[in-house]
């Protein structure tokens, strides 16, 4: 079975309306998932490795991420618009399931349970994109990053995560040097390690206090 959330957790009816249309592949850092304002051709069941959903207008932010608790294509679930309305792409490198937007389409046109079970998912991101503007609106850059930490730790094995500062940056709509400070001063505290492209989360409870309540495990979205 597949380590993808939404995947593990269908009837076998419904992943063998999926199955015949999935293809392993490679999710490289950077590799694009989906484009702003572009028609979705492509839907990916990450299996690892993380993607970041990025709004942007003058500038660029995070909104949400996507591990292997999710899929992207949502606005195919919803059965709104067919085009994005964010950017997609992978921060953290992995591996995944892909098929078209059209075969999902016609699976859920067959199976209500299956159109229910993917509906649910887009409830719970919507949850995680609005807490994630309550942080970003609210939150200092070090409970910001306290929190983008802990939920990058929940959807990859262990505590250690490789990516850059100016990732970060973009991640949290700061400038860079805002996220060395931030970096610097919980690796000051002994809360995480540093060095050059990955942190390591030393002390989750810490990191948890640290991000003063902005934090909420997967599970509750």
């Amino acid at each position: 079975m597949s380590p993808n959330h939404i995947l593990s957790r269908l009837s076998p009816d419904d992943f063998g309306l999926l199955e015949p249309h999935l293809e392993a592949v490679e999710l490289p850092v950077r590799k694009r998932l989906e484009a702003r304002n572009r028609r979705v051709e492509q839907i990916y069941f990450p299996e690892s490795g993380i993607a970041s959903v990025v709004a942007s207008g003058a500038r660029a932010i995070e909104v949400a991420i996507i591990g292997r608790d999710g899929m992207t294509g949502l606005s195919v679930v919803m059965g709104n618009n067919e085009r994005a309305p964010h950017e997609t792409y992978m921060q953290v490198a992995g591996t995944g399931l892909s098929m078209s937007a059209d075969d999902l389409r016609n699976a859920i046109g067959t199976s209500v349970v299956l159109h229910h079970v993917l509906l649910r998912y887009a409830y719970a991101f919507m949850i995680q994109a609005t807490q994630t503007a309550l942080a970003n609106g609210c939150g200092k850059i070090e409970e910001r990053l306290s929190r983008w930490l802990l939920m990058a730790a929940d959807r990859v094995d262990g505590n250690e995560i490789a990516l850059t500062h100016e990732f970060l940056a973009t991640m949290l709509g700061v400038r860079r040097s805002g996220v060395t400070v931030a970096v610097q001063q919980l690796e000051r505290a002994g809360l995480i390690s540093h060095r050059r492209g990955v942190i390591t989360i030393l002390d989750r409870e810490a990191v948890e206090q640290r991000s003063n309540g902005t934090y909420f495990p997967p599970s509750d979205e």
